[in-house]
């Protein structure tokens, strides 16, 4: 049996991202998507490595 797909309302997600950014969660989980790719362990393209790059830098240096 295939497993339902979880919906999260709009608030769901902004109370998600407050925890992750509260806990310092968001830079760590973007530095291992950078290291997953970087291994090969996970397919992307490179727009989508540019972008997530992008965002772990600028997570970095406003020290989140």
């Amino acid at each position: 049996m295939e497993k339902e797909k979880m919906r999260l309302t709009e608030e769901d997600q902004s109370l998600l991202l407050k925890i992750l950014f509260k806990q310092r969660y968001a830079s760590e989980l973007l530095s291992c998507e950078l290291a997953d790719i970087e291994s090969d362990l996970k397919d992307s393209d490179h727009v989508h490595y540019l972008r997530v790059a992008r965002l772990f830098d600028r997570l970095r240096n406003a020290d989140m």
